[in-house]
Parts: C-alpha cells; sequence; structure tokens
C-alpha cells in the first residue's frame, strides 16, 4: 500500500465489507445483517479517541472494561430491548476479518470450533489473550480524521440512515462523557471547586457517565465502605458512583463529592443509614437497629476505615462528608 490515502482506502473497503451473519431477527435498522461487528468497531474508534488503546493489541484482562461499556451504550441505540450481546461475539468473530487476529494463550492455532462456540467473555478468555489489529490500522487510528471517515464509512455500509442518526449522536455523546470526565479529573489535581454554571452545561447522560467513569475507576472497582469488588467476566461492576451531596443540591460533579459504593451501601448511605465520620472511618446509624431489622455484615463495618483512592486529592471532601453527617444526624 502506497502513502496513508491507499492505506485509508484499503481499510474503508474492508470496513465496508464486514461478514455479518443475516438473519429475521435484523431488521431494516441494521440492514437486516448482524450488528455485533460494527458496533464493537465503533466502540474500538472511541476508545483510541480516550487513549485507552496504547498498542495495536487489545487485552481482554485490562481493556475491556471501558471497551464493553462503549460497546453496550451503541447496542442499546439501534438493538431491541430484550436482545442482549456479550462483547465476546464480535471480539471474535471478528477474526475473520483481514485486520483482526485473536492471541492464544498457549500459542496453538485457535480452532474454528472455539471461535463458533464463544458466547461469553469467560469462554474467550480459556483460549485467547487479546487480539491484534494490523499495525497500519493502528497508525491510521492516531489521526482523528481518518477515525472520522472509517467511523461514517462504517455506519453507512451497516446502518439505515435513522439508526446512523442514533449512532452518530452516541458517538457524541461518548466523546462528551470522555471530555467531562477529564474536566472532573483535573479539577481533583488542581485542588479547584467546582462552577456550578459549567457543570449544568452538560446533559444528565454525559454528567452521570463521566462523574461513574472518575470514580468509579479511581476507587478500582471496590465499594469505599465495605470494601466488596467485584467485576464479572462480562466486565459489569458491583459498584456504583455515588453523590456524597445529591447533585440535586449540590451541582457538583467533582471527584471529592463522590465515592464507589456496592448497591446495598449506596442506598444505605443515601438514606444516612452510614456516613463516614472526620477521620475517615464508617458510621452505621442506630437507626438501622429500629423494627424488625436485621442488617447483617452492616453492623460489623462500624469504626472501620473507608476504602479511599490511592490519591489523596481524590479523596472525599471532609466539607461533604460533615454536611451528609449534619443532615442525617450521624
Amino acid at each position: 500500500m502506497a502513502g496513508n490515502k491507499g492505506i485509508l482506502e484499503h481499510y474503508i473497503s474492508q470496513f465496508s465489507s464486514l461478514k455479518r451473519a443475516p438473519g429475521k431477527v435484523w431488521t431494516d435498522a441494521t440492514k437486516k445483517k448482524a450488528p455485533h461487528k460494527p458496533v464493537l468497531l465503533l466502540a474500538l474508534l472511541d476508545l483510541v479517541h480516550r487513549g485507552g488503546v496504547p498498542s495495536s493489541f487489545i487485552d481482554i484482562n485490562s481493556d475491556l472494561i471501558e471497551l464493553t461499556e462503549l460497546f453496550n451504550h451503541y447496542w442499546r441505540r439501534i438493538v431491541p430491548l430484550g436482545q442482549s450481546s456479550s462483547i465476546a461475539f464480535p471480539f471474535s468473530r471478528l477474526s475473520r476479518e483481514p485486520f483482526w487476529a485473536l492471541l492464544s494463550t498457549t500459542g496453538q492455532e485457535i480452532s474454528p470450533a472455539d471461535i463458533n462456540n464463544t458466547s461469553s467473555v469467560s469462554y474467550l478468555r480459556k483460549y485467547a489473550i487479546g487480539a491484534k489489529i494490523d499495525d497500519d490500522l493502528f497508525l491510521l487510528l492516531q489521526g482523528e480524521d481518518n477515525r472520522s471517515v472509517l467511523r461514517e464509512h462504517l455506519l453507512q455500509a451497516c446502518f439505515s440512515e435513522a439508526s446512523q442518526g442514533l449512532l452518530r449522536e452516541q458517538s457524541i455523546l461518548n466523546r462528551e462523557v470522555f471530555d467531562y470526565s477529564k474536566v472532573i479529573e483535573e479539577k481533583a489535581h488542581q485542588h479547584s471547586v467546582h462552577e456550578r454554571k459549567e457543570q449544568d452545561d452538560y446533559s444528565s447522560f454525559v454528567r452521570d457517565q463521566a462523574f461513574r467513569r472518575i470514580v468509579v475507576k479511581v476507587y478500582d472497582h471496590r465499594c469505599a465502605l465495605c470494601g466488596i469488588r467485584i467485576v464479572t467476566p462480562e466486565q459489569h461492576t458491583a459498584v456504583d458512583a455515588a453523590h456524597i451531596i445529591p447533585w440535586s443540591i449540590s451541582h457538583n460533579d467533582n471527584v471529592d463529592n463522590g465515592m464507589a459504593l456496592c448497591k446495598l451501601c449506596h442506598w444505605a448511605f443515601d438514606k444516612g443509614m452510614m456516613g463516614v465520620s472526620k477521620d475517615y472511618d464508617v458510621i452505621v446509624s442506630k437507626q438501622v437497629m429500629l423494627e424488625p431489622n436485621a442488617p447483617g455484615f452492616l453492623m460489623t463495618l462500624e469504626g472501620r476505615r473507608i476504602i479511599s483512592p490511592e490519591n489523596s486529592a481524590m479523596w472525599p471532601s471532609q466539607e461533604n462528608l460533615k454536611q451528609h453527617r449534619r443532615d442525617w444526624r450521624l
């Protein structure tokens, strides 16, 4: 291939002619063919934009969490509710395209049977450590203009005009989520206070996703109060990004107004059943012992040091924790 233009045209052709299975379940929205591969490639383009693909090797152990989240956002925009997919399905089947090669856990050739049977990340990990994309393609993807061109050809080749509009909109939202998450992260490093107007300018989806992206990441998917950390093989996490002072009151998405909390601790914190002391120890309200309650392990958390981010700039704000204790009389 001679020159960048020739390389770009080469991959435009490949992105526009993906091998996709037809089926009655697929509608005109996806041109009556399976959308898995193009949806994964759209997610990959976004992840490259975020700097999340440092080399031409995509590691299923370290790169899959954010890639899966992006994949799911796109999938939900165009696929009817009830039709779900594991990212492992297109991740394995893309090996049938000339620019994508699965790398084996053993160094041996991966059998077609394994690829055909892959429907979960657990199964994928049995035989693959990740995927290698062409070096030429990886270098091409570093250019924003190139990514835009490939995205457009992918959309036009694989989706109806209506679906193209929805997916373009999702691409813009994904970019805004990343941009806003960087704003949140930079404010934490600079110890800046939040600016209400600036944060109000973003949609609720963008704010929620950006806040979640940073908070869950800095807590490494671990609940600050009970310490639980569970990431399923399909890359779902057990924790939420919880505001200490609710957004509806504070309009504050700074990292120090957040903690990663599991579903139970999140509910208990929001209801004033749990809090955090000035020494960063867990407080359990006596209210949990009222009525015929059986609070179980929650009582064992009393006095336990919270799990906090490695970077102290990301720790929960003492002012916000104090306000939470005051609001709930903890």
